[in-house]
């Protein structure tokens, strides 16, 4: 499977089938299950997106026995139901529609294979439906106003996951040895809870994070297994059936304002394991490839300038060769008088000219304080814990010194000042990140 199509955003929710009543709605999906596993029966995006449909439109209720016969009428259980054609024919562009999106999205061939069934099928429509046709490998929004007016927001959709995938991807590597706070910079930059913690006792595995053509509430995970409506439990835990060394997860991220690239955050595993050599290797092999337009270089504030820090520096700056952002976390608890930000960063700074990095870019983050401020601004619900640490990195993030934002080379973010979160989201220095890395 194309892992482009994790990227793709749904319709579902605007789906006019939603609508009708419950026994033709339950025909209408079993119908395209029909008519998709005759075209792409082994197709793991095809399957998912039926059991998808199937989970949203008809919950616990199961699939009719459908098919089409040699004289293309639809039989239930093997018997001729003129009436449920009928009641069909007014959905008969959705199913065009629907059966292309799950079946032959950038396989044009195939859709021609689905549009002739469907011609067949509703033989006087032929000609419209291959006007549809033509409209959703290249989406015409006069034509679709026109003559397909029911269908325009659909194709809205349609449209705009096509213009997504026609830019350019960018790569982005985040490399750090544990505990530094990988994973919450990357829920940071999701703006969710989709990445999970790549601890000692986990197998080894570098994770894809792909931002989606736009916010349709589903997450997707490909790990062994395609989830297109990936529940947290699913987001956090290993498939024991995934022996590749890949996790593809598909999300819309979200910031202050929308996110349009098309990104690829790749997540490789801490390289200081105790318990898992593996973990190093696999790492170092990715860095080795330079297969990515940036890396992140996180390091722990808590525990700077560690043996395991200085081993993994060198190993990056003699065989990665790209742009590389440093990023130094965890510096909230540092204490007024006794630690200092900006010693630090510069401290930071001249060990890595030291190591032979080239006028190195170092920041601070608090990846944390991110986290917990998209979390409150897109109505996540916090732990009684997680709440007390919010406040508390409001209160230290409010203090000139740990306005993190004031640290970088680029202009500071617009947020609305009246808005405590969007401020702590300004102060953690993610708003200033994404600035330089979209």
């Amino acid at each position: 499977m194309e892992k482009e199509m994790l990227q793709l955003q749904q319709y579902i929710s605007i789906h006019p089938v939603i609508d009708i009543k419950e026994k033709f709605r339950i025909a209408y999906i079993s119908l395209l299950k029909y008519i998709c596993e005759k075209h792409s029966k082994q197709d793991q995006w095809s399957q998912s997106m039926i059991l998808l449909m199937k989970e949203q439109m008809m919950l616990t209720r199961d699939f009719l026995h459908l098919e089409i016969d040699e004289k293309n009428r639809i039989k239930e259980q093997g018997k001729v139901s003129i009436l449920l054609k009928y009641k069909l024919h007014k959905y008969r562009y959705n199913i065009l529609t629907d059966c292309l999106f799950i079946s032959a999205f950038n396989d044009k061939q195939k859709g021609k294979e689905i549009l002739n069934d469907m011609c067949c099928l509703y033989p006087r429509s032929a000609k419209e439906l291959t006007r549809l046709f033509d409209c959703f490998y290249k989406v015409d929004n006069e034509i679709i106003k026109n003559r397909y007016i029911s269908l325009y927001d659909i194709f809205s959709i349609i449209d705009k996951n096509r213009k997504f995938l026609s830019i350019p991807e960018k790569r982005i590597m985040i490399t750090a040895n544990m505990s530094a706070g990988k994973s919450t910079l990357l829920n940071a930059l999701a703006g969710k809870k989709v990445n999970k913690t790549q601890n000692d006792t986990c197998t080894a595995k570098i994770h894809y994070l792909l931002n989606k053509a736009g916010e349709d509430t589903f997450s997707y995970e490909l790990d062994h297994d395609l989830e297109l409506n990936a529940t947290y439990e699913i987001l956090m835990d290993d498939n024991e059936d995934n022996i590749s060394s890949e996790i593809v997860v598909g999300t819309r991220f979200r910031s202050l304002s929308e996110i349009e690239n098309r990104v690829c955050f790749i997540d490789t595993p801490g390289v200081n394991s105790s318990q898992n050599k593996e973990h190093k290797e696999l790492t170092n092999e990715v860095i080795s490839d330079d297969n990515c337009d940036l890396l992140i270089f996180l390091l722990n504030g808590e525990n700077i300038g560690s043996d395991d820090d200085a081993k993994h520096l060198r190993y990056v700056a003699e065989n990665y060769h790209g742009d590389i952002i440093f990023l130094i976390n965890k510096l909230d608890k540092f204490k007024k008088d006794i630690d200092s930000v900006s010693e630090t960063l510069k401290n930071a700074h001249d060990d890595l000219m030291k190591m032979g990095y080239n006028d190195p870019k170092v920041y601070p983050i608090s990846a944390y304080a991110a986290y917990l401020a998209k979390m409150v601004i897109y109505g996540e619900k916090l732990t009684e814990d997680e709440e007390d640490d919010l406040n508390f990195r409001k209160r230290k993030l409010s203090k000139e010194e740990f306005q993190y934002y004031r640290y970088y080379d680029v202009e500071a973010p617009l947020i609305d000042e009246t808005k405590e979160d969007e401020v702590l989201l300004r102060n953690s220095g993610i708003l200033s990140l994404e600035k330089i890395i979209y």
